[in-house]
């Protein structure tokens, strides 16, 4: 949270510069990011699993002025919170279930310089994403029946903004703040944790999200002359 209150003030800062309207950024870019998701909802899904990673990648042309656009693939990593524990006979086993998702998406963004090495980025990732739970540990009780899919397709938008900082001709590297809303509601059962009090008791009103602090770069392709 320290972090995140720190990332907002520095966007704060950049936001008092002007921008500098003869600053354009280069024709074709090529844009990652990565970092560590955390839940937000709904309150089962985060009950349930931490985020371990989250990772994207896109092609991108500048349109006009600095508005571009591009595609990219995403993948987003999470794992179950460690208090989930299978019971066998007097012992307690760890599950080591992931829910991961590989999706394609359309970026939309503009940048907004605020000095010659360094602009402020706003995007929007649209796209659909296919999940898979992974690592299923077997569970007969009634409570997870019936069983829900181990696999299932969602739409899911991304708005995101950025600090960028130029550190070459060709290359900037940033910070980003992304957040995520997955067009799918979260079932208990897929996963086989449905049994656990501390989960189904919990609410279930909202889909899937989560919000993503990290670090990036962007590969700056300049026009031959």
């Amino acid at each position: 949270m320290r972090k995140l209150v720190l990332l907002i003030l520095i966007f704060g800062s950049l936001f008092s510069f002007s921008q500098k309207a003869e600053q354009h950024n280069a024709r074709f870019s090529v844009r990652g990011n990565i970092g560590i998701p955390k839940a937000v909802s709904s309150q089962m899904f985060r009950t349930c699993f931490a985020g371990l990673y989250e990772a994207n990648l896109s092609v991108n042309m500048r349109m006009f002025d600095n508005f571009y656009v591009g595609v990219g693939y995403q993948n987003s990593h999470f794992q179950n919170n460690k208090f989930l524990k299978q019971q066998l006979f007097n012992a307690k086993v760890p599950y080591n279930t992931r829910c991961v998702a590989n999706g394609a998406f359309i970026r939309l963004g503009y940048d907004q310089f605020f000095s010659e090495k360094g602009y402020v980025g706003y995007a929007l990732n649209t796209g659909y994403a296919m999940c898979n739970y992974l690592n299923i540990n077997p569970d007969s009780s009634l409570a997870n029946r019936p069983y829900g899919p181990e696999k299932f397709n969602a739409a899911y938008v991304q708005p995101e903004i950025s600090a960028n900082f130029i550190v070459d001709n060709t290359l900037a590297f940033s910070v980003f703040f992304s957040y995520t809303t997955q067009f799918s509601r979260f079932d208990p059962k897929s996963p086989r944790f449905n049994q656990f009090g501390e989960v189904n008791t919990t609410s279930n009103n909202y889909v899937m999200s989560w919000i993503n602090l990290g670090i990036g770069f962007t590969v700056l392709i300049k026009d031959k002359k």
